[in-house]
């Protein structure tokens, strides 16, 4: 018998290729590298473009899940390939260049969001400004940051070539649909094609729609809505279109009387305001160079209403008075009072020359005084003051040496007149300012949901089987209170509720019953220069909460068991509303509100503070009318 490696040819032969079957199988096994992310070039198709870019987002998300932050980047930039101006995948841009640690990059995206100016921008911009500030002096801690996508160029020179053959391709799509009538198709691809731009700075946006194929979907956009009966939105279109082309007229073959003569209209205003706002900067720079005016600063006031007095006060000249207003006041008009000496008091409105600022000249003609005292008040459009700088009882005083009188000269002798008696005038009583307070009173109509624990007892003696929600309705309600400090509102209410329920499963009849409760709350209503105005706010409230129990037997004999439980005892009180004004002093509004009432404390027979009641919650939700008067 030999030695060796092998016993025989067959045996080492099949010894070879198990060892060649064991490596190939070896480095199949290895997992397989990740590679560089592909990105498709630009189509001609938008539709096409749009695929890609979808995918390629949610690829970006589902690495994102990973925590795989490379790759994130490398599928957002693709995205900005195909969508330059896409917001969302610009932000998850920068959020993955920073969960990478390469702040520059980072930094970069986020200011570029920064100066968008679209409604989306602006909800995430609190926050970008907040992370800006965190790694503001961070250095890269990746040196080097492969990302093979190179992403379209977005500037402000040139609107990207994708951008302008999407926008071309939905105009030829929108006029189909426009022929066939389906004005509300035409208005979701319109809305669609339009929103793509809500990545894009002031001067991009203007770029992409100042061509043609921009120019036909504001047009167009503006006829869709005027026959969706839009007519705010169709003027606002149309006012854009005046923007960007002056000359700009209607396609012929939508073009109908009213639809002209609505056109019309638009374009006479449009041209109106724009020769108003000409006069009025050339009354700006007239004020700034014959009075020494210093341009309006960007940045709100610190103060509700800020001025300077002027330095120099000289006989004879005028007086210049400038203020600023600060934003969220509602301001209307400011109005100068001012007295000349003892005189009468004289009022003077300021005109509003800028963002913020007010501005009015008293004529030195007029200007022969040695005490000048005024103050400044701005009212909001119900003339109700808002904001002051000094008061009636305390103005600011401009002083001037009086006039000396003229000595006749040598052999002159002055006329000889007698004692002259000033004329007799009856004291002027300064107009008081606006009222800063107002009566509220609202009513509404709502309903109750009342949470019932397990094993309750109802009217009837039966036992809830489970955790559920009883039924009040309807609920009437009266609230009469006082608005203060411009946004806050104290009021005191009542409610009535009409209810029928079961005394105990003997009676035959249900009985019927009106419950009455009783609430006060204190609210702050917020974006008071506005119509939509949310509030919130807290109170309490008391009474009996009767809630409709349903009960799964039915008795013989019975259309529906009126079963109950009453919950009553003393709540605490959540306020979360939206008032809808009617007019912009919002005399008259619409509400809406939702409560939440959490029981604290119960009727003397029932145990204080129970697991029970600390579990019993009640919502109620209401809507009506309210009057600020």
């Amino acid at each position: 018998m030999t030695t060796g490696i092998c016993s025989s040819t067959v045996s080492c032969v099949g010894r070879v290729i198990f060892s060649v079957l064991s490596l190939v199988l070896l480095l199949w096994a290895v997992p397989a590298r990740a590679e560089k992310l592909h990105c498709p070039s630009v189509t001609d198709n938008d539709e096409k473009n749009n695929e890609i870019a979808r995918r390629y987002f949610q690829m970006g998300g589902m690495y994102h899940d990973k925590q795989d932050h490379l790759k994130a980047a490398e599928a957002f930039e693709c995205v900005l390939k195909f969508v330059p101006y896409s917001l969302t995948a610009r932000y998850r841009l920068a959020r993955a260049y920073d969960g990478m640690a390469v702040y520059s990059r980072a930094r970069e995206h986020y200011e570029m969001i920064l100066v968008y100016d679209s409604a989306e921008a602006e909800s995430l911009k609190p926050e970008i400004r907040k992370r800006l500030a965190e790694i503001k002096d961070l250095k890269d801690r990746v040196t080097v940051v492969t990302v093979p996508v190179e992403p379209a160029v977005v500037d402000d020179k040139t609107c990207p070539p994708v951008v302008v053959k999407g926008q071309q391709e939905a105009l030829a799509k929108v006029e189909k649909l426009m022929d066939g009538k389906s004005w509300l198709k035409a208005r979701q691809l319109l809305d669609e094609t339009l929103k793509k731009l809500d990545g894009a700075t002031p001067a991009q946006r203007k770029l992409c729609m100042s061509a043609e194929a921009g120019l036909g979907l504001l047009l167009h956009a503006g006829i869709v809505h005027f026959n969706l009966n839009n007519l705010q939105d169709a003027g606002d279109l149309f006012t854009q279109v005046f923007r960007l082309r002056p000359e700009s007229v209607l396609p012929k073959k939508y073009e109908t009387a009213a639809l002209l003569e609505f056109f019309q209209k638009t374009s006479s205003a449009y041209f109106a305001s724009v020769q108003a706002e000409k006069e009025k900067q050339l009354r700006i720079r007239q004020l700034e160079e014959g009075h020494g005016i210093a341009p309006e600063p960007a940045e709100n006031p610190t103060v509700a209403l800020e001025h300077q007095p002027q330095v120099k006060v000289e006989r004879g000249k005028p007086l210049v008075f400038v203020c600023r207003a600060q934003d969220g006041l509602g301001v209307a008009k400011v109005v100068l009072s001012y007295r000349l000496d003892d005189g009468a008091a004289r009022e003077e409105v300021l005109e509003k020359l800028g963002t913020r600022r007010w501005v009015t000249v008293v004529p030195g003609a007029g200007l022969s005084f040695v005490k000048f005292a005024y103050h400044l008040a701005a009212l909001d459009s119900s003339g109700n003051e808002v904001a002051a700088w000094g008061s009636a009882e305390k103005p600011h005083v401009f002083s001037l040496p009086a006039e000396k009188p003229v000595e006749p000269g040598p052999g002159v002798t002055g006329p000889v007149t007698g004692p002259v008696t000033g004329p007799v005038t009856s004291p002027v009583t300064p107009k008081p300012p606006g009222r800063s307070w107002r009566i509220y009173l609202a009513g509404a109509g709502g309903i109750d949901f009342g949470f019932i624990p397990m094993d309750t007892i109802t009217q009837l003696g039966a036992y809830t089987t489970n955790h559920g929600w009883g039924r009040n309705a309807p609920v009437f309600s009266m609230e009469l209170g006082l608005v203060f400090l411009h946004s806050h509102r104290i009021t005191v209410g009542l409610r009535r509720t009409p209810f029928e329920y079961r005394v105990s499963m003997e009676d035959e009849k249900a009985v019927r019953t009106t419950q009455m409760q009783f609430f006060a709350r204190h609210v702050e209503t917020f974006f008071m220069d506005s119509d939509i105005r949310p509030y919130l706010g807290a109170g309490g409230f008391g009474g009996p909460l009767r809630m409709l129990v349903e009960n799964d037997a039915r008795f013989e004999g019975d259309n529906g068991v009126k079963d109950s439980y009453e919950m009553g005892g003393a709540f605490l009180n959540g306020v979360a509303g939206l008032q809808m004004c009617f007019w912009k002093s919002c005399h008259v509004a619409w509400h809406f509100e939702a409560n939440v009432l959490w029981k604290f404390a119960s009727p003397v027979d029932d145990p204080v503070f129970s697991t029970d009641y600390l579990k019993t919650v009640v919502i109620w939700l209401s809507t009506g009318l309210a009057f600020n008067f």
